[in-house]
């Protein structure tokens, strides 16, 4: 009795209810769930979410390095030097393990930026202050990629490796005609004479152009300072090889840029004699560049999430290239 009772109170809202509300209240509750309706969608999403799980679950990079006692470390520098954070991450986890005895870095770049190669090579300076480090040139160390490789306590380079380009320069694109064909324009207002030195939009003053060279004839000075100290030659001498002229690894070793001829192999035989690590001993090289979900999200994306995050990038800038 108290049961039909129970029922027949919870009943009596619904029939008190109008027919037409009654009615929809009944479509919606056999209408199919959201992800029945829009399987597609929904998978859209979840795959979405657990993406933005993974990047915030494994942005971080490990501490530590895993190595089985002593050993010898690589650094590779390969492409164009612009973006170095995760090279760099790996250059300072090097510098701090015990157990890494000496780096083989391996240069295998045209260049780069002038403040990226900069950087790195204060780096690498630092950690070759600490560890023995021995330079291997690939088939290409010239300009950026000369500077990091004076870090280097003794250079290897083949004889066909095209090294030197040692000078800075600029490029400013100029899309001044191309605007006026196209009836567009530009109006920039400065606060001082020299904020917009340098903007495509107009060609160059002769006030500009002693400016900018001012700034390029600073940063060659630097760079042939690097080159100097790092080979032990007199700033006369490096004067004379910053014409931005390439040199091959046969003229490099005449011109005192490098030290011995050889490949990789040379200058890993040499850092093991000067460690006491054999040769025979796999080098402890950097993870992968990306991890397996940056992969993923870089096919979907079909771009770097690097180049993504330093886009725009400004200009003008000033290249060891």
């Amino acid at each position: 009795m108290l049961e039909e009772k129970t029922q027949a109170q919870t009943a009596q809202p619904l029939m008190a209810m109008p027919p037409e509300l009654l009615h929809e209240l009944i479509q919606a509750l056999r209408k199919p769930p959201f992800y029945r309706r829009h399987p597609l969608l929904t998978l859209l999403f979840l795959i979405l979410l657990v993406a933005v799980v993974l990047l915030v679950v494994f942005s971080k990079d490990d501490e530590g390095l895993s190595t089985d006692g002593d050993c010898l470390a690589i650094v590779s520098v390969k492409g164009p030097i612009l973006e170095n954070q995760r090279l760099l991450q790996w250059i300072r986890k090097i510098e701090r393990s015990k157990d890494v005895k000496g780096v083989l870095l391996r240069v295998d770049s045209p260049g780069g930026g002038a403040s990226s190669s900069q950087e790195l090579y204060a780096a690498l300076a630092r950690l070759a202050a600490k560890k023995p480090m021995a330079v291997s040139m690939g088939s290409v160390a010239a300009s950026g990629g000369l500077m990091v490789a004076m870090a280097g306590k003794r250079i290897f380079a083949n004889e066909a490796t095209i090294t030197g380009s040692i000078g800075v320069r600029m490029d400013i694109l100029q899309a001044k005609g191309l605007m006026d064909k196209l009836g567009l324009g530009q109006e920039t207002l400065v606060t001082g004479p020299y904020k917009d030195a340098g903007s495509s939009m107009r060609p160059l003053s002769e006030e500009d152009r002693r400016y900018l060279s001012g700034i390029l004839k600073e940063l060659n000075e630097q760079f042939m300072e690097i080159i100097a100290k790092g080979r032990n030659l007199p700033m006369e001498e490096v004067q004379k090889l910053a014409t931005g002229r390439v040199y091959t690894g046969r003229e490099a070793l005449k011109l005192g840029l490098i030290d011995a001829l050889g490949g990789q192999e040379d200058a890993h035989a040499w850092l093991s004699q000067q460690t006491g690590i054999s040769q025979d001993k796999k080098l402890l090289t950097r993870p992968k560049e990306r991890k397996w979900y940056e992969e993923i999200l870089t096919s979907l994306l079909g771009l770097p999430l690097q180049e993504l995050a330093s886009f725009p990038q400004a200009l003008p800038c000033y290249l060891l290239r």
